[in-house]
């Protein structure tokens, strides 16, 4: 009981005491054993398949005869994995006490930072970016990039909002015009330089947007159809229909450009995620089905099965389902940009 009242009381302080340690641990473990810490550890799973990323013509990087490989790794998709819960759980915890309400408008408002990511990827990709800025530019520190922006409108927004009378003037407003200023220009970039390429596959990206559509479209006629049913009417959510097309985006963008179905002459890419690539390498198809699937569940899960649970929880909920949605729509419009171009 005593222990409880402490860490209740010094929570924050606990957490702070207990990163500063690991921090430390790992900056000893690089300075005493670095061949274990950094070469084999650091270097392998985490700074080499960045440096394998930024450089062209190549998928791998040696450091002390250390081979890293360009993409994720299961260590590596661990590790940001627990980072990305502690971060939600942290932009959770910060905005309920701002009291922003978590919702499809705020969701919109974070759009422009979602496409950012991968505009910028793909801009990457095309060698545009050189160094040492280009490492700004390749997961996970893109993410980094884009949390601060959106952290830094997100309070400036908060600010204005508490300050004006104006109607308008809200931290949804401020937070999606924020965005603007980084995703336009990228945009244009990106527009500019698919201009130059010779090998642009424009048929791919009407192909992957028009199945993506359709298939959100059947949800939704689907949904509406059966309305009366509680059940079934929650897959017509704006939310829950952008977190389907957002993952079928990613899933057949991976399928259509990796195995070609329609012979389209498209380039060799190759998978990156451990996972994706296992139920691919089983049978091509099931990848895109099984992400289907899986959102349709998590949906399920969410909206009926625990909903009663749920109810005073719905932020949590929403921000959830605002993070499974960038797991699907950043990577996946990443790579269809990058078949477009011809990358």
């Amino acid at each position: 009981m005593r222990f409880a009242a402490i860490y209740h009381e010094k929570k924050h302080i606990i957490f702070l005491g207990v990163l500063l340690v690991i921090i430390a641990v790992i900056v000893v473990g690089c300075v005493v054993l670095p061949t274990v810490f950094y070469d084999q550890w650091i270097w392998k799973y985490y700074w080499g398949p960045v440096v394998a990323d930024a450089t062209p013509d190549t998928t791998t990087a040696v450091h002390n005869g250390v081979i890293a490989r360009e993409g994720y790794t299961v260590v590596s998709e661990i590790t940001y994995g627990v980072i990305l819960i502690v971060a939600l759980y942290a932009l959770y915890k910060l905005l309920m006490k701002l009291k922003i309400a978590i919702d499809w408008y705020f969701c919109l408002a974070l759009m422009p930072y979602i496409l950012f990511g991968p505009v910028t990827r793909v801009l990457e990709d095309a060698v545009y970016f050189h160094e040492p800025f280009v490492y700004w530019f390749i997961s996970p520190f893109i993410y980094i990039q884009i949390a601060v922006y959106a952290l830094f409108f997100l309070l400036l927004g908060y600010y204005i909002e508490k300050k004006s009378k104006k109607q308008y003037l809200t931290v949804n407003t401020i937070l999606f015009s924020g965005g603007l200023i980084f995703l336009i220009p990228s945009l244009l970039i990106l527009l500019v330089q698919g201009s130059k390429s010779n090998v642009s596959h424009f048929d791919v990206f009407l192909l992957v947007i028009g199945l993506v559509s359709l298939i959100t479209l059947l949800v939704y006629l689907f949904a509406y159809r059966y309305r009366s049913n509680e059940n079934l009417v929650v897959y017509k959510n704006p939310l829950n229909l952008a977190m389907i097309a957002g993952h079928m985006i990613d899933g057949l963008t991976s399928y259509i450009s990796i195995y070609d179905p329609l012979d389209m002459g498209l380039p060799l890419y190759l998978e990156k995620h451990p996972a994706s690539n296992v139920l691919m390498e089983v049978w091509p198809p099931l990848f895109p089905l099984v992400k289907f699937v899986l959102i349709v569940v998590v949906i399920y899960l969410f909206d009926v099965l625990y909903k009663k649970e749920l109810k005073s929880h719905v932020n949590l909920v929403n921000l959830l389902k605002i993070g499974i949605l960038i797991l699907g729509v950043s990577p996946g419009l990443r790579d269809l940009l990058r078949v477009t171009m011809g990358v």
